[in-house]
This record gives structure tokens, sequence and C-alpha cells, in this order.
């Protein structure tokens, strides 16, 4: 029940700029898609190039979200 509230309160802030914390590393990126076993996001890869890489994250990995309200 808490993973069904946790997938349809992450799909309102598609488009936005999240944080997504998992147990092993941090993601910054725009969220572009939210299933019900997944999220797939937008990174920028920081450095010279600034290469777009594309992040999937099962929803079951994730420990936290925090989304930033600014834009």
């Amino acid at each position: 029940m808490l993973a069904s509230i946790f997938y349809r309160q992450l799909r309102h802030y598609i488009g936005n700029t999240v944080e997504v914390a998992t147990s092993s590393d941090l993601f910054v990126g725009v969220l572009h898609e939210v299933t019900d076993e997944i999220i797939r996001l937008t990174e920028t890869a920081p450095g010279y190039e600034s290469n777009l890489d594309i992040i999937t994250i099962p929803l079951d990995q994730i420990n936290y979200v925090r989304v930033d309200n600014v834009q």
C-alpha cells in the first residue's frame, strides 16, 4: 500500500528536478517517467562534457526523494 502511495505522489513531480538517494548512490536530475516499479530521470553528469545520462532506479531501492520546487 505504501508503495502505491509513493508511486502516485512521484507522478506529480514529472518534469521537476529531483534528488534521489539509494543506499549506494545519489542522483540529481529531471524526473521523466514513473511506473509502479521504476523511475527514470535525466542526470547531468558534472564535468567538461556535461553528458546527459538516463538513469533508471527501481522504486524499492529508493531511500528518499527531494524535489526542487524552485522551477
